[in-house]
């Protein structure tokens, strides 16, 4: 009979678990002390996988490490030679948003303290350069009391001073922290004053004439006295009148020097310009005044002539220095 014949291979199934007994038996146990040092940082074995195409080798996904909080501040204690973590505090992370939030606080409470501090709000403005006008009546007309310095516009606060005072040609305001105002005043400086119909106006240099600020009238300015208001004359604005030109002006300013000291200059709507002579009349030179030492001289002659005969006119006109003539009685 034949004897069945002993089988001198294996199946696979068989290697591969004589193989995996042979690992376990030669695989060395680690002791405790390298255990609990590598247990953190060490992953877990990988597998065998076995299937129909082979053996391979699975790999183990290691457990994804704890992640740091930024900016955590740790707490470590040393113990027998090692150091262990034994808290963690987390602290803010300040980025640039915290700064811009900061920023814009610090703006508002800067804006609030400038608007609603009495520390920045104006009392008495300072009035520098009057020599007529009160300084009193400047700092009232400025509408500045008790408001905040940063709500002042100096350049409209300048405009409305001038609107209110004719006699102010230019002014300047300045601003300053914490709560300072100062007024810069130029005045106009009057040449002439011009009396009619029972007032006083002052002229500049540029024959500009505006109510004087002051009631009494400065020592030394040339009296002009008129039977009425020149009818050519201009409203520049409120309270301000363009009466003469500049030339005129300097032409009075000369007939002024020309005359007697002290002798009144007059004006009438019908002869113009001229003065009151020490004999009683009057003497009138016209609108324009051009040719004034020609003038002064014909008038010299005829004086001479009139006293030489006796008459005693009431005006005498050189207004055309070819025509001059006298009135014995002056005509409306």
């Amino acid at each position: 009979m034949f004897r069945k014949r002993a089988r001198t291979t294996l199946s696979r199934a068989e290697m591969v678990r004589q193989r995996r007994q042979t690992k376990q038996a030669t695989a060395v146990k680690p002791s405790r002390t390298h255990k609990r040092r590598s247990t953190a940082a060490a992953s877990p074995p990988a597998s065998v996988v076995v299937s129909r195409y082979g053996m391979g080798q699975a790999v183990a996904s290691a457990s994804a490490p704890r992640p740091r909080v930024a900016g955590a501040r740790r707490l470590r204690v040393s113990r027998r030679g090692y150091t262990e973590v034994v808290a963690s505090v987390p602290l803010p992370a300040l980025g640039w948003r915290w700064l811009s939030l900061t920023l814009a606080s610090l703006t508002l409470f800067l804006l609030a303290a400038l608007w609603f501090a009495p520390f920045f709000r104006v009392d008495v403005p300072q009035v520098q350069g009057v020599r007529y006008l009160p300084a009193g009546e400047v700092a009232v007309a400025l509408p500045v009391r008790n408001r905040p310095v940063v709500a002042l516009n100096p350049a409209r606060l300048a405009a409305d001073l001038q609107a209110s005072f004719p006699a102010v040609a230019d002014v300047r305001v300045r601003v300053g922290f914490p709560n300072r105002v100062a007024v810069v005043v130029q005045e106009r400086q009057p040449v002439l004053a011009w009396r009619a119909v029972s007032r006083t106006w002052w002229i500049d240099a540029h024959g500009l004439a505006f109510t004087p600020p002051v009631t009494k009238t400065p020592p030394g300015l040339q009296v002009v006295q008129a039977d009425v208001f020149p009818q050519a004359a201009t409203k520049v604005r409120t309270g301000l009148w363009q009466v003469l030109s500049p030339q005129q002006v300097q032409s009075l300013q000369a007939l002024s020097r020309a005359v007697p000291q002290g002798t009144p200059l007059v004006f009438s709507a019908r002869y113009g310009l001229g003065w009151q002579a020490p004999e009683g009349w009057q003497v009138f030179v016209g609108r324009e005044m051009t040719g004034l030492p020609q003038r002064l001289a014909l008038y010299q002659a005829i004086a001479q002539w009139l006293r030489k005969e006796g008459v005693r006119p009431a005006m005498i006109d050189l207004a055309s220095l070819r025509t001059p003539y006298y009135r014995l009685k002056m005509e409306p």
